[in-house]
């Protein structure tokens, strides 16, 4: 059995079902329209040495490495979300971890 194929056709299956259309700019780049993956949020306890805590929910999303080959810092990401019709602008801030067929990106939004 051929596992890159099954890899392919979990990924097409995966972005077709949960994928969201997305405009993708890396800087200094062109701008590739693709689809992301909003993923659930992962939320860091701040550090606990004072008396105040927080808990900052980071947003997460995946991006296709076939069609985004490397995200970097400052990558601008124009997508809407759940039961919006206007896409709003998010930028990366850092890569959470790289997948053999996706990005998992931390972003925020911008400021722009």
């Amino acid at each position: 059995m051929d596992l890159a194929a099954v890899r392919s056709l979990v990924r097409e299956v995966n972005f077709s079902v949960h994928g969201v259309p997305a405009l993708v700019t890396i800087p200094d780049g062109p701008a590739v329209e693709t689809s992301i993956i909003w993923l659930t949020p992962i939320t860091e306890q701040v550090p606990g040495g004072t008396d105040l805590r927080r808990a900052d929910p980071k947003r997460l999303m995946a991006l296709r490495r076939d069609c985004i080959p490397t995200v970097p810092r400052g990558t601008r990401v124009e997508v809407t979300e759940h039961l919006q019709e206007t896409p709003d602008l998010w930028t990366v801030d850092a890569v959470e971890r790289v997948e053999p067929d996706h990005h998992r990106v931390i972003v925020v939004p911008s400021g722009d």
